[in-house]
């Protein structure tokens, strides 16, 4: 599914994308009392407002949330720009690819969206997009679309990554040396899951073990 259209929340508070924290609650403690449902009764336009102010502020205040929300308004601005695009070429795709690899050099991976990271490339490699790229068959830029993508989502979840490869697969086409790459990306985030999974786990065991060799030890250091 293509990625959601994300609510203006810099637009509702009428700051600018760039301001910093202390604007930002300046802006919404005057927003909130203007719309505020007790200064405007019977307005329901105003009482709308006023908690998508509230909305605005809470993922804005909270710099992990904020970080978040612009991660997922960065990857929907270029989603949008996938779609209002006339001509798309090769060539055009491998810049979009260029450039969400550089955007993803800057964010936090621990933290990132990372639904919004595969809606995204799946939109860059839709259908219509796929066709092209096969339809020109310009190997070197296929290629390098698919180079750049792989770091892009270095560390993107398996079964985003399980279901991208069939795709990249397909660009790869007879390069083994990048299949390979594709093969062990793919290998690699199963491995990284299956750790998140067991994890857990891993760290009850061992703290158990942990107990159990203390306990032991003193027993024997300090015998009834």
């Amino acid at each position: 599914m293509p990625a959601a259209q994300l609510k203006d929340y810099y637009k509702i508070l009428e700051v600018s994308p760039n301001a910093t924290t202390e604007v930002i609650k300046k802006a919404y403690r005057a927003l909130a009392f203007k719309y505020h449902p007790d200064t405007n009764p019977g307005n329901a336009y105003a009482t709308h407002h006023f908690h998508e102010i509230q909305e605005a502020y809470s993922v804005l205040q909270h710099d992990a949330l904020r970080r978040k929300y612009d991660e997922e308004r960065w990857l929907n601005g270029m989603s949008n720009r996938a779609k209002d695009q006339v001509v798309i070429t090769p060539q055009w795709i491998l810049r979009e690819a260029t450039r969400l690899e550089r955007h993803m050099a800057t964010v936090d991976t621990y933290r990132m969206s990372h639904s919004a990271l595969y809606d995204y490339i799946t939109l860059l490699l839709g259908d219509s997009h796929m066709a092209i790229l096969q339809q020109v068959g310009d190997t070197d830029t296929n290629h390098g679309i698919v180079r750049t993508l792989l770091k892009s989502t270095a560390t993107l979840k398996h079964p985003y990554m399980q279901a991208l490869q069939p795709r990249l697969a397909q660009l790869a086409g007879s390069d083994n040396a990048l299949l390979e790459n594709i093969y062990t990306q793919v290998q690699h985030s199963g491995q990284k899951a299956r750790w998140e999974r067991y994890k857990p786990l891993f760290i009850v065991l061992t703290a158990l073990i942990l107990c159990v060799l203390m306990y032991l030890w003193a027993r024997v250091k300090y015998p009834r």
